[in-house]
């Protein structure tokens, strides 16, 4: 009964330790601030943005998200501010994802209309 009894103490450790490990896991990270750097897209009528760690493209955005269509950024600065905001929200451990008002307060021309 005792041999039972520490059998279930030990693997109790040895699951916490594992689950204490791995929580704290992030990639390419330390202290929680991931290397993310942003590059901008020269498109046929407009930018983009893509956001990369190290050399890995994780995000590519050729058009304005929440737009109806495919309309890309007019300036390099507005694909540049978005994707800022982005990295700062990734930083955060924040969803990747712009939203209507986020887009205004950029001052995104296309949102100013609103």
């Amino acid at each position: 009964m005792k041999r039972i009894l520490v059998v279930y103490v030990f693997m109790a450790i040895v699951s916490g330790l594992l689950f204490l490990g791995f929580s704290n896991y992030t990639i390419g990270a330390t202290e929680g601030n991931l290397l993310l750097h942003s590059e901008i897209l020269n498109l046929e009528n407009g930018y983009g943005y893509q956001i990369k760690l190290d050399n890995r493209v994780l995000i590519r955005q050729e058009y304005i998200p929440v737009l109806p269509g495919k309309k890309p950024f007019a300036t390099a600065e507005d694909a540049q501010r978005a994707a800022d905001k982005i990295i700062r929200k990734l930083q955060n451990k924040e969803d990747p994802i712009l939203t209507f008002s986020e887009l205004k307060e950029l001052e995104i021309p296309e949102f100013n209309i609103y």
